[in-house]
């Protein structure tokens, strides 16, 4: 049973994580996703000045997007397509809707489903879009709320517009945790960059003390799946071109996800109200029919805007993955 190296991020305060939209505020994204949180760690190195080898630097690991915890309980994301998942004492059509709503499921579970095992659950532990591997003592890790703000303007003449800011709040038990492939000294830098994250916090409004968190490294172990026939991400994903024909999107399951948004993490201030170029990438539990290894790429979206201030703007899409088996009536 392989083991990975984690990075759990706890006692969080509110987070709100951007859209990349115009709304915001009023809408917070569901998921801390990979490139976000290497591109974090890239802009902290590059405050270190540390800014040479940047790109050498996301070359370096691979990371998964965060997923949540509760207690000792890890969750892992739900495999894109129908989930070999039974609920005890109930047909298929009394409780399919309810596998449907599924994001997150326990990783005793999920290391069976991922070795093509069937899994059966008592109704009462499919919460909400969590599925963990009992329903005692089980709360949902986090909770979103809606507040409203008002907008004070800087000029006397203009009116001070209301709006809602969504809030994610983290139960004391509960928090965030990502994956990494990175050992030995590239782990300890990456550990030490989180860290530092902590502090400064993730998301909007890190000035009020939104985002913080304390961190705490430790291992997971995964199952071994020796008779894989497929792939899972557990990251946001980039293929290089030669990548492409391995992935068979034909008969691949997958999301995709468009990725961009506002330099709003830029050093220079003048800089933070441009849009970065946009790229589509593969998302987190996207399943392709192949066991070949796969490497991604990491690009630059930096705008093209005529200014000496100007740098790179580099998002990783190396992926972090796991073999699966896939039954064949769930491929």
């Amino acid at each position: 049973m392989p083991t990975c190296n984690i990075i759990k991020l706890k006692n969080l305060t509110p987070l709100h994580i951007g859209t990349g939209k115009e709304n915001q505020y009023d809408f917070s994204a569901t998921n801390l996703h990979s490139d976000t949180l290497s591109a974090a760690l890239a802009a902290l190195r590059s405050q270190q000045g540390k800014t040479g080898d940047i790109e050498y630097f996301l070359q370096s690991f691979s990371l998964s997007s965060a997923f949540p915890f509760w207690d000792s309980i890890y969750f892992l994301p739900k495999m894109q397509g129908k989930i070999n998942v039974r609920v005890a004492a109930k047909k298929e059509n009394e409780y399919s809707k309810q596998l449907k709503k599924i994001k997150h499921i326990d990783v005793s579970l999920w290391s069976k489903l991922i070795q093509g095992e069937e899994v059966i659950v008592e109704e009462s532990q499919v919460k909400d879009d969590f599925l963990p591997g009992t329903s005692v003592d089980f709360e949902k890790p986090y909770k979103s709320q809606m507040n409203q703000r008002v907008n004070v303007p800087r000029m006397d003449n203009e009116n001070a517009n209301p709006f809602f800011f969504n809030w994610t709040y983290f139960h004391e038990k509960a928090g965030l945790y990502c994956l990494t492939d990175a050992e030995d000294e590239t782990f300890n830098e990456i550990l030490n960059l989180f860290k530092l994250l902590g502090e400064t916090g993730l998301g909007t409004d890190r000035n009020i003390g939104g985002g913080k968190f304390d961190v705490e490294p430790g291992t997971l172990d995964l199952p071994e799946t020796p008779d894989a026939n497929q792939t899972m991400l557990l990251s946001l994903y980039i293929p290089t071109k030669e990548e492409l024909p391995k992935l068979n999107l034909k008969t691949a399951k997958y999301e995709l996800l468009l990725r961009g948004g506002y330099m709003a993490g830029s050093s220079e201030e003048c800089l933070r109200h441009l849009r970065k170029r946009s790229v589509y990438m593969f998302n987190v539990g996207s399943l392709f029919p192949t066991v070949e290894t796969l490497t991604g790429k990491i690009v630059n979206l930096a705008p093209g805007w005529n200014d000496e201030r100007m740098h790179p703007v580099f998002r990783s899409g190396r992926p972090f993955y796991v073999p699966v088996k896939i039954n064949e009536r769930y491929e």
